[in-house]
């Protein structure tokens, strides 16, 4: 969208807000010359912040069991409450401009579901 002025941001926003999704690509080239389609990652999917852990094949394990299984036990003790704090602290922060929408994101992050830490990433 850096085709688009500043002081135009704020129509291109009020043109499309409240529209169809099939619309606005229509809208924003024909009233704007801006192609959806070309857009950073950034404008079309927003930001995703999360602690990274090693990802998950889909189709390779029953999300569902996964969660039930990785569930945090109503009472932790003190040991299990250090080690998960530990390992939740060793993982990264990331900022990824992903589609959240999906299933595909949440089967290969199913720890962001349970609020259970993941295996850390093996370092390449």
């Amino acid at each position: 969208m850096e085709s688009v002025t500043s002081t135009d941001m704020y129509s291109v926003r009020e043109t499309i807000k409240g529209t169809l999704s099939s619309d606005k690509n229509e809208i924003l080239f024909s009233r704007f010359k801006i192609n959806y389609n070309n857009e950073a990652e950034i404008y079309k999917k927003g930001s995703t912040i999360f602690r990274d852990y090693e990802l998950v094949e889909p189709g390779s394990h029953q999300a569902a069991e996964d969660a039930e299984n990785i569930a945090e036990p109503i009472q932790q003790s003190k040991s299990q409450a250090e080690k998960e704090k530990k390992k939740r602290a060793k993982a990264r922060i990331l900022i990824e401009h992903l589609d959240i929408i999906k299933d595909e994101f949440w089967d290969r992050r199913p720890w962001l579901l349970s609020n259970k830490p993941g295996k850390i990433p093996k370092e390449t």
